[in-house]
């Protein structure tokens, strides 16, 4: 066997443990939420202002304001953004939330089967959220927390937004007893 070879063996098996490890993470979760009741699941969601997290979100979402000539700009201050969220402490309850709501729709698939692709898209932009809050914190430890804050935030707080209506819209057109507890969880 060549070098070659033996590095293009040990790839394959790398991936397909990465991915078996994912798959199994995945699986286990489903397994944990199915368990659970709905109830016990959105106990897990932390309090956070919903208020503050759409007008953040709907500042990034909406129309961004031109903010001294800057296309693009938030219209929001930087400093305004990391009080109203709580600054890392408040990014990691909307982390910590972003798995709840993973587990919420997990356990919705035990009735129906379409909440799937609610999980799925959750899964997706949670790990989107995480990849946000990661860059925080390398940019905390490399000293640029202060102009990096605003925009990784920002869109961190927007993924959460749209998981949150979407994981409600969906609730809404299958399940208003459910709806009803999850609205008033966030």
């Amino acid at each position: 066997m060549t070098h070659s070879s033996i590095v293009f063996w040990f790839g394959n098996l790398a991936l397909v443990f990465v991915l078996s490890v994912v798959t199994l993470r995945s699986f286990t979760r489903a397994r944990r939420a199915a368990r659970s009741s709905w109830e016990d699941l959105v106990k897990r969601l932390q309090w956070i202002d919903p208020a503050k997290v759409e007008k953040i979100a709907r500042d990034l979402i909406d129309e961004p304001v031109e903010a001294k000539g800057e296309p693009g700009k938030s219209g929001l201050d930087a400093s305004k953004i990391r009080e109203m969220i709580g600054g890392f402490d408040g990014l990691e309850i909307l982390k910590n939330n972003s798995k709840a709501l993973i587990d919420l729709a997990a356990h919705l698939q035990r009735w129906y089967p379409e909440a799937l692709k609610v999980a799925e898209e959750l899964r997706l932009d949670a790990r989107e959220l995480e990849w946000y809050i990661d860059r925080l914190r390398g940019a905390e430890k490399t000293g640029n927390l202060e102009i990096s804050f605003p925009f990784y935030a920002q869109h961190a707080i927007a993924i959460y937004y749209r998981m949150g209506r979407e994981l409600l819209t969906f609730c809404e057109r299958t399940d208003p007893m459910m709806f009803a507890s999850l609205q008033k969880a966030i």
